[in-house]
């Protein structure tokens, strides 16, 4: 307030000033916009793919990553922006492909850091970037690497996909809440692939409970990568429902922790999957052993006939209640 020699304004005033001020901004800011009706426009009707889904694998831990894996010929492997770093991917090249997932959640001071990293990981042969949110595609703009839809982006139906095929994707994971009749019915206007396999990913903690439990070296500098010496790297962490279900919580970008299902989603012994028009079908490793990685990928070539205990179907035949 600017005001003449010998004028004055009590404290009172000037608060009363603030009040009312936030009042009326809060009030312009609740206020609904005029709602917009618009003719609905179905998404042209594309053919599915008639040849069964290629197989693709994400793992969340180094020492998933092996010879005898990489043997199996997977379409694609998907691993973690932070956790490329520790991998040599050099006897690799040229047997397989490699997607770095961005994290879903991460601050702004981040974007720097991770958009320099995913140029060095380009350089290193890594060709694609799997895109959890919206948010994502302006950290990857003008890489020049394929773009890939995560399962995050929650596609459900064919116009999210349209759209998201209008912001540059090239292929996308459909949502792991859809029936697969849902996932047959989406109109495939880019490359579409499923979760087939795997621990399904519940909820992200900010804070790390891990550390809180086990104590972590890096709990005072924001650990933002693997460590042998790291609590994170012990035996995963589990959470005891009062069921005594015990759900595996491993950590994430940021010191945060990602809470998975108690139970595997296993659709191996089923068809649907194979028959819903799904150009990829995706094996998603979260704690099982190297050899269990194997193995279970043998399962979904056809070439063994194991299977986890305690799993699930997820949502793949009873969808969202």
């Amino acid at each position: 307030v600017s005001l003449d020699d010998g004028l004055a304004v009590s404290a009172g005033a000037l608060n009363a000033l603030r009040r009312e001020a936030l009042a009326a901004l809060e009030e312009a800011r609740a206020t609904l916009p005029a709602r917009r009706v618009l003719p609905y426009v179905p998404a042209k009707k594309i053919a599915n793919p008639t040849d069964a889904p290629r197989l693709t694998v994400s793992i969340m831990r180094a020492e998933q990553l092996s010879p005898a894996l990489v043997a199996l010929a997977p379409e694609m492997i998907y691993i973690p922006l932070e956790l490329l770093a520790e991998i040599d991917l050099a006897p690799y090249r040229g047997k397989t492909r490699f997607c770095a997932i961005l994290p879903r959640i991460y601050r702004t001071r981040d974007e720097e850091k991770l958009r320099a990293q995913l140029l060095l990981e380009k350089e290193r042969g890594v060709e694609a970037v799997a895109l959890g949110n919206l948010g994502h595609f302006a950290l990857v703009r003008d890489l020049g690497m394929e773009l890939r839809g995560d399962w995050s982006l929650n596609v459900f139906n064919s116009a999210s996909l349209a759209m998201l095929r209008g912001r540059g994707l090239e292929t996308a994971t459909l949502s792991f809440e859809l029936r697969h009749e849902q996932m047959r019915d989406v109109s495939k206007c880019i490359p579409c692939e499923a979760i087939v396999y795997g621990r399904l990913p519940l909820m992200i903690m900010e804070n790390c409970i891990i550390a809180n439990e086990r104590g972590c070296k890096y709990l005072q500098t924001r650990c933002e990568r693997t460590d042998s010496e790291s609590a994170c790297e012990k035996a995963p962490a589990l959470l005891t429902d009062r069921m005594g279900e015990q759900f595996p919580v491993l950590r994430v970008f940021g010191c945060r922790n990602e809470i998975q299902n108690a139970k595997t989603l296993y659709l191996a012994d089923k068809n649907e999957w194979r028959r819903a028009g799904l150009t990829y079908a995706r094996v998603r490793f979260t704690t099982e052993s190297a050899e269990e990685c194997v193995r279970i990928l043998r399962v979904y070539r056809g070439e063994d006939d194991y299977r986890p205990e305690g799993f699930t179907r997820g949502l793949f035949y009873r969808g969202v209640e």
